[in-house]
């Protein structure tokens, strides 16, 4: 009877420790940006100034779905986990067909869309996408011996891919560097072509973030319950979205081994 009292505590012991767990969560990001509406606005190439115009839905906390890997070191109040997310969202963008320069409209292309009789009317999506690292302290523990409830700070770095949102200053921008000083600026009539989606592809960036959260073990089950608030912070992209610093609040369904 001794044995088998000392072998259920040693259990309940080893559980509290648990060592290696994989687990998803759900969550909200916290991304919000405003819907927008520019009448005109002014784009300089080759050193002339053409403008247009274009209307934007808001963005508003996106979905957010990950999955994630833990290593909690024994006896030792530290852990690390290893974690993927993702969030997204659909926006609707409406723009116009052209630009208007000095000399006349020219048709504006966007590469994968019809071109259409007034103006672009259609859907771009927003998505985020991290991998990241966080170590993690667990500050105390209750009760202090089966540790069923832990609470925990943390931080870490990785790595981001952010979509820029489709806006003036993407717009302008973009065709800046396409048009910089040509001694020949575009003609009317003549169409230019833009590819948002390749511009949209190359934005992935270094962050860090910190954590907070509390973790619920029964001792004698392999499972645990989280919820956690992460802070991230990434570098500002060329076109001054607010979507580089966010928060991310989500609940966890971890299986420890």
């Amino acid at each position: 009877m001794k044995k088998i009292t000392i072998a259920a505590l040693f259990a309940i012991i080893y559980q509290a420790y648990a060592l290696f767990g994989i687990g998803g969560h759900i969550g909200v990001d916290n991304t919000s940006v405003d819907a927008k509406t520019v009448d005109a606005f002014s784009i300089t190439m080759s050193g002339l100034d053409y403008s247009y115009s274009l209307e934007r839905d808001e963005i508003k906390n996106p979905l957010a779905i990950g999955a994630q890997i833990y290593f909690d070191i024994p006896i030792v109040p530290i852990g690390f986990e290893l974690g993927f997310e993702g969030a997204w969202a659909t926006y609707s963008w409406k723009g116009s067909n052209h630009i208007t320069g000095p000399s006349g409209d020219i048709p504006l292309e966007f590469t994968g869309y019809d071109y259409p009789a007034e103006e672009y009317d259609e859907q771009f999506d927003f998505a985020k996408i991290g991998v990241d690292v966080t170590a993690k302290w667990y500050v105390f523990s209750l009760p202090p011996v089966v540790k069923t409830f832990k609470f925990y700070v943390g931080g870490g770095a990785g790595f981001y891919f952010i979509t820029p949102i489709v806006s003036e200053k993407l717009i302008e921008k973009e065709l800046e560097k396409k048009y910089p000083e040509l001694s020949t600026p575009p003609a009317a009539g003549n169409p230019i072509t833009f590819d948002v989606d390749e511009y949209i592809e190359e934005v992935t960036v270094i962050g860090y973030h910190f954590v907070a959260g509390m973790q619920l073990k029964l001792p004698a089950l392999p499972i645990a319950f989280n919820v956690d608030y992460k802070y991230v912070s990434t570098p500002e992209n060329d076109y001054g979205d607010p979507t580089n610093d966010f928060s991310v609040i989500k609940g966890s369904l971890s299986f420890y081994l």
